[in-house]
């Protein structure tokens, strides 16, 4: 590299830099940057390898390029002399970036100046000097200092430098840079976009009519419905909840007892509940307490009924007809009304509001000589003791 090229090479740098302006994305601000340098000593120096200083002041003129003014120095000392190369120099660099990409921007450098070097403390002289090389910034924190990390080819043009008795063209050392990018002031902050223009407003559409949904067809909005999925054809009140014109608790669609008198206690179908109700239908397997499953939906109807009246005591009394000991049907009795007893329980009924009590072949409903008088007298009765 002679020296009409170190000459030129700057110039080459400046117009590639300055040839488009820096665009927003790009942190434009000017930056300083201190680092360290490792020198690998050209052969031709007989001296060893060393570190050396930088400090570098630089900043993005476009998207692809920063300039840099870096001042540079460093000190190699002759491997079997005292003589030192005591060198301090300035450089002028253009640094073309890959990418912007702030975990990891490469770049090439490529830049020009002059280097004194003192040699042997009296041979003293100022020669040009370039470098090339790549390298990398990584940002590390959010106010925008960076890592720079570079490896570079100097030439430094010193021909009066003489070394072991020889005079030489050139010294052509290696260098890697680490350091930081430290930058002056604010990040600077992007450019609010322009307001749009004002639009005239529109009038407002029209309100749509409200829409009014009744589910269950009984004449009552469902937003005021507290009775949704009334039967269809059901007579409701306001609310639109079934009418109950009795008050027993028992809606007029399902109460087959209509007008009954106010205080008295109702089944599900809304009839008075007697002091002794026969339950019709709950049947078991033959001299067995195993209740027949025909009798499970009659026993439903009996615990809902005994749920709309929690205070309400029953007595479950089992009854036998003549037929085998006394002793044996009062015992079978008793199992049976058990067994109702317990299934009432598990539907809910409170323990403490049955009573299970087996009389036998007691108290008959029909006569004994007869297939259907034994059938009647087969029973189970609840008896009501308290309401």
């Amino acid at each position: 590299m002679n020296k009409r090229v170190l000459r030129v090479l700057p110039a080459l740098v400046m117009a590639g830099a300055f040839a488009t302006p820096v665009s927003a994305d790009v942190d434009s601000r000017t930056y300083i940057v201190p680092a360290i340098s490792y020198v690998g000593a050209d052969e031709d120096r007989l001296a060893d390898d060393n570190v050396g200083l930088q400090l570098g002041f630089g900043k993005a003129v476009n998207d692809r390029w920063n300039m840099e003014f870096s001042l540079v120095g460093d000190i190699l000392e002759q491997t079997d002399t005292d003589n030192k190369y005591e060198q301090a120099g300035v450089l002028i660099d253009g640094l073309f970036f890959f990418t912007r990409n702030p975990g990891f921007a490469p770049y090439a450098v490529i830049g020009a100046g002059a280097m004194n070097t003192s040699f042997a403390g009296d041979n003293n002289n100022t020669n040009p000097m370039a470098n090339i090389g790549l390298g990398f910034f990584r940002q590390l924190t959010q106010g925008g200092t960076q890592l720079r990390f570079d490896a570079r080819y100097r030439v430094d043009e010193d021909d009066r430098t003489v070394v072991g008795g020889e005079t030489h063209e050139r010294f052509e050392d290696w260098l890697v840079n680490i350091g930081l990018a430290i930058p002056f002031g604010a990040k600077p902050q992007p450019e609010p976009a322009p307001a749009p223009e004002p639009v005239a407003e529109a009038a407002p559409a029209p309100a749509p009519a409200p829409v009014v949904v009744d589910s269950d067809g009984d004449g009552v909005p469902d937003d005021q419905d507290a009775c949704g999925g009334t039967p269809a054809g059901a007579k409701v009140d306001a609310k639109g909840c079934e009418l109950d014109s009795d008050g027993d608790g028992v809606v007029d669609s399902k109460d087959s007892c209509p007008a009954t008198a106010a205080g008295i206690k109702v089944d599900t179908k809304g009839c008075e509940i007697p002091e002794v109700v026969v339950l019709h239908g709950v049947n078991f397997v033959s001299g067995s307490d195993k209740l027949l499953p025909e009798s499970l939906a009659v026993l439903d109807e009996v615990a809902a009924s005994l749920l709309k009246h929690p205070n309400m005591v029953v007595e479950v009394a089992g009854y036998t007809d003549s037929t085998g000991s006394k002793a044996f049907n009062e015992r079978l009795s008793y199992r049976r009304a058990k067994s109702v007893r317990s299934y009432l329980i598990t539907k809910g009924v409170a323990p403490g509001n049955l009573v299970a009590k087996g009389y036998g072949p007691a108290n008959p409903v029909a006569s004994n000589s007869t297939a259907q008088g034994r059938a009647e007298n087969r029973r189970v009765e609840l008896h009501i003791l308290s309401k």
